[in-house]
C-alpha cells in the first residue's frame, strides 16, 4: 500500500541546506572562529564548518548536517528536526544539557586467535601492497593477528603492555567487508609503531600506518625512526594518551585521510596542539597512503609523476603549517 510522503524532496533539500551557524546562534550558542570552522564554547570538541553546511563533535564521535545538529542540539525526533529547520515548529531555545552519562564498560578480551596467519598475510601484502617485513614485525610484536573469521586483528597496549583496543578488518577481497573495534575496546591505547625521536606521525587507521611504512621503504628511506600512531578514527584520545607517555615528542605530523573528515580532523587537532607542538602535516595524494601505495606498486603514471620521492625523506617532509 502507498503511503504519502511526510515531507516533499523540496522541503527535505531546504532543510539540508539550512545553515547551522545561523541555527546555532539562533539558540544562544556561543560560537568562537577557529580557521575554516566555529568551535561552540562549552561543548568540548563541537566544531560546524565555516560553509554551515556540516560538523563535528570530535569528543562524542557525531557529526553529519542541519538536521542531525537539530536533533543532537534539542534532542528532537528527525521529523521534528525537520519541521524545526522549515519555520512549521518554533524551535525551543533550551538547548540540550551537556551532562554526559558515560556507560560503564565491561571487560576488554582479545578475540580467539586462529591458528595460523596465512590469510591476513596474504591480504595485507597481496591485496594491500605492504612490505612483508612489516607486516611480520608487527606480527611478531604481537600487535597483529589472525582470528578464527581469518580477519586481521589490530591491537594497542597500555603501559603495562596489556591490551586493551583491537580493531578488526575483514580479509575477504570481495563483496562485504568488516571494519570495526572489538567490544570495550578503550581508543585511549593506539595501535602504534615506536620510534625514538621527538617526531609523531598521525594516522587514521593501522593499514595507513603500515602503507606508510611501506612507502618509506620504496623511496629507500632507510633511517626513519618517527613515532607513529592510529587514531583508530579522527579522534585525538589515543594522540593525547601518547603525547603524555611521550614527553619528548616536539612535533607532531599529521597523516590523515585526503577527505573532508580528514581535513576537518587536522583543523582541529592543530588548534588544539599547535601552541605546545611544531605541527606538520604529509597527506596522501589519493584517499589514503594505502591507495598511493597501490598506485605506485600497480606502475600508475599520474601517482609516480606527483609523488616526489623526497617527500619521505626523514628531514624532508612535504612539511606545511596547518592554516587555521
Amino acid at each position: 500500500m502507498y503511503k504519502e510522503k511526510r515531507f516533499s524532496d523540496d522541503e527535505l533539500n531546504k532543510a539540508n541546506s539550512m545553515d547551522i551557524l545561523v541555527y546555532a546562534e539562533s539558540i544562544g550558542l556561543e560560537l568562537k572562529r577557529s580557521g575554516r570552522s566555529f568551535k561552540v564554547e562549552n561543548y568540548g570538541g563541537l566544531y560546524i564548518d565555516i560553509s554551515g553546511k556540516k560538523w563535528n563533535w570530535f569528543t562524542q564521535h557525531k557529526g553529519g548536517g542541519p538536521i542531525q545538529f537539530v536533533m543532537e542540539m534539542e534532542g528532537k525526533t528527525w521529523v521534528d528536526a525537520v519541521y524545526t529547520l522549515l519555520g512549521n515548529e518554533k524551535s525551543e531555545l533550551s538547548i540540550r544539557p551537556r551532562i554526559q552519562v558515560e556507560e560503564e564498560k565491561g571487560e576488554f578480551k582479545l578475540p580467539e586467535k586462529n591458528d595460523t596467519f596465512k590469510h591476513i598475510i596474504a591480504y595485507l601484502i597481496r591485496a594491500r601492497g605492504i612490505d612483508k617485513d612489516i607486516v611480520y614485525d608487527f606480527i611478531n610484536k604481537e600487535k597483529l593477528f589472525e582470528n578464527k573469521q581469518k580477519s586481521c586483528v589490530f591491537v594497542g597496549y597500555d603501559d603495562n603492555q596489556e591490551p586493551k583496543y583491537a580493531s578488526v578488518r575483514s580479509t575477504n577481497t570481495a563483496g562485504k567487508t568488516y571494519r570495526g573495534d572489538i567490544k570495550n575496546s578503550d581508543k585511549t591505547f593506539p595501535f602504534c609503531y615506536q620510534g625514538n625521536t621527538k617526531t609523531l606521525c598521525v594516522f587514521e587507521a593501522p593499514i595507513d600506518l603500515m602503507s606508510y611504512l611501506t612507502l618509506l621503504k620504496y623511496h629507500q628511506v632507510n633511517d626513519f625512526s618517527h613515532h607513529m600512531i592510529s587514531l583508530g578514527g579522527v579522534a585525538d584520545k589515543a594522540l593525547d594518551y601518547y603525547l603524555k607517555q611521550h614527553p619528548e615528542i616536539k612535533s607532531i605530523m599529521l597523516c590523515l585521510d585526503n577527505d573532508e573528515a580528514g581535513h576537518f580532523s587536522c583543523q582541529q587537532i592543530n588548534e588544539k596542539y599547535h601552541e605546545f607542538y611544531h605541527m606538520q602535516k604529509h597527506g596522501p595524494i589519493g584517499k589514503d597512503f594505502n591507495e598511493d601505495l597501490l598506485a605506485i606498486r600497480n606502475n600508475h603514471q599520474v601517482s609516480q609523476a606527483r609523488e616526489p620521492e623526497d617527500a619521505y625523506g626523514v628531514d624532508q617532509y612535504v612539511e606545511e603549517e596547518t592554516e587555521l
